[in-house]
């Protein structure tokens, strides 16, 4: 604990002082006033004399460039190195311009920095990230990754101090943030926490890290509105009544399902669905046997889990061989009707705070009401995503366990 908190200390007066000396120079370059001339006098003096004062100026002037204090290398000096970003939580937070190393707090982010061009300036992740089998193929380097983020985005400080990020991407905003900012350290919440905020905060994502990345970050966000557009029109018209009651299973045992004002809620019906567990509010709140039998919902989906920092990757049919364990699970409407679905896991789970949240509306869409998405191919779209986004040519192998065929 000594050799952490002695670092900090070292790392907060080494950082300061570096801020003083890049003051220095830019106070000591302003122009000041001539310290034996006024407006008043200079006014007074006859043509001549200005005329011989402005050509002693130019003189001065021209010794000045030669010196190369002024002119092209001067502008370049004051040239800005740091840009004013507004985090997805409202802070303003003062990051570099050009962002080489990246440290990412929040496991679902980890797939936007792959997806923007970003993941090789990783310097550090969250915990379990790399068990995700598809993220290790499409992005190898995650493998040499030091894990310094733990469950609950707890950090190892001392040796992310070591790493010199240039930006920490975190798991929120307020509170969070303040480990960061007492060490130095410029941190920015770039996570989302409804669909409306997706596009945003993945332009946000863009701008933070520049170049490549925004253009990046403005197609996906292009693809996004089109698809969402696309969904919406479909279902436009479709009454309440043929809407199916879903509930969306996190995990078992314990019973753990995603509520009312979550992400999940919000593709729930997105995708023409009503969400049964809309009543109990948040996200990865645990219920009883009897109150998912109290709820019948017609249809279940079951998450495929891990990859965060708490649960290593798994598949969606470890959580229903538990499932199918339960008392009262052969008497679920869903389970009689054969309408239990596993969502799909890429880089992610799909229903979960990454950007391939674009193919999980449609997705769900399809499965809620695939007579309204016959035309809609889940395997020749998501094929197309990932070789678009991610330049990656999925194989068949990977769409089946993407999709978790052969796991029902």
């Amino acid at each position: 604990m000594a050799s952490g908190s002695t670092l900090f200390s070292r790392y907060t007066v080494a950082r300061a002082a570096r801020h003083r000396d890049a003051a220095g120079p830019v106070s000591r370059g302003q122009a000041a006033p001539a310290a034996s001339t006024t407006p008043g006098a200079l006014l007074t003096r006859s043509r001549p004399l200005a005329l011989g004062a402005a050509a002693a100026v130019l003189a001065l002037a021209a010794g000045c460039g030669s010196s190369g204090s002024s002119g092209p290398s001067a502008a370049a000096s004051a040239a800005p190195t740091t840009q004013v970003a507004t985090s997805m939580s409202g802070e303003k937070v003062t990051v570099p311009l050009r962002i080489n190393r990246i440290a990412e707090q929040f496991p679902a982010h980890t797939v936007t920095d792959i997806m923007l061009g970003v993941g090789p300036k990783l310097v550090a992740i969250p915990q379990n990230v790399k068990t995700i089998p598809f993220l290790r193929k499409v992005f190898p380097g995650v493998n040499d990754l030091p894990e310094l983020f733990r469950s609950g985005g707890k950090v190892n400080m001392e040796e992310l101090l070591k790493l010199r990020p240039d930006v920490v991407s975190t798991i929120d905003g307020g509170a969070t943030l303040t480990p960061f900012q007492q060490a130095g350290l410029p941190a920015l919440n770039m996570d989302f926490d409804t669909f409306d905020q997706l596009v945003p905060s993945i332009e946000l994502a863009g701008k933070v890290y520049g170049g490549e990345a925004a253009t990046r970050a403005k197609a996906y966000g292009e693809y996004v509105n089109a698809k969402l557009a696309m969904v919406k029109s479909r279902l436009a018209s479709l009454p309440d009544t043929e809407k199916p009651t879903v509930v969306h299973v996190a995990s078992y045992p314990p019973l753990v399902v995603d509520g009312g004002k979550s992400l999940i809620d919000g593709w729930i019906k997105l995708g023409g669905g009503t969400d049964s567990a809309s009543g109990v509010k948040g996200t990865h709140v645990t219920v009883t046997m009897e109150q998912l039998l109290q709820w019948n919902p017609d249809v279940l989906v079951v998450e495929t889990p891990g990859g965060d920092q708490g649960l290593a990757a798994n598949t969606a049919r470890s959580v229903i061989s538990e499932f199918e364990k339960a008392p009262g699970w052969k008497s679920l409407k869903a389970v009689q009707t054969n309408r239990v679905y596993l969502n799909p896991q890429g880089l992610y789970p799909w229903e979960r705070f990454g950007p391939e949240e674009a193919l999980q509306i449609q997705w769900i869409a399809k499965m809620l009401h695939p007579d309204l998405f016959k035309d809609v191919d889940i395997r020749a779209e998501t094929r197309s995503f990932y070789q678009k986004f991610f330049d990656y040519q999925v194989t068949d192998a990977d769409l089946d366990q993407i999709l978790q065929v052969g796991s029902r």
